[in-house]
């Protein structure tokens, strides 16, 4: 979903403290909705592209999505996984329990699990949260 993508961008890219813990990318953080990054992206950054679960969530008067999607955060391996830890951890304070506006819609709530370990790499540690998001029509 097109309006959610950007939703969550711009939600993720105005929070002064999680961009501050990330690299930058194109003069903006380095916050991608495409899969995999661009080869020249420099850690720490975050990938969030594509929905890994769509379902209805209609209701006798609404109509609505119940949409799940990865965010998978990425910091140098460096020996400590402290920056990666931040990353996603503030992510999930910016994202659990949240409602916004999408374009038309209104995301009434969103919860998130996680961060749960991502797949181990020699050069990056990484940390992998879904956000379920439930969307009502407008």
């Amino acid at each position: 979903m097109l309006a959610l993508t950007s939703a969550l961008y711009t939600l993720l890219a105005g929070d002064a403290t999680l961009t501050g813990l990330l690299a930058t990318y194109g003069g903006g953080p380095a916050i991608f909705t495409t899969d995999p990054p661009p080869d020249d992206a420099t850690l720490p950054y975050i990938v969030t592209a594509g929905d890994v679960a769509d379902a209805p969530w209609d209701t006798k008067n609404s109509r609505g999505r119940d949409i799940r999607r990865d965010v998978r955060c990425y910091a140098p391996a460096n020996g400590s996984a402290v920056t990666v830890e931040e990353i996603a951890d503030r992510v999930a304070v910016l994202l659990h329990r949240r409602s916004f506006p999408i374009d038309g819609r209104t995301v009434v709530v969103a919860d998130v699990s996680g961060p749960f370990n991502g797949p181990a790499e020699d050069t990056a540690y990484g940390r992998i949260l879904t956000p379920r998001f439930k969307i009502e029509e407008q």
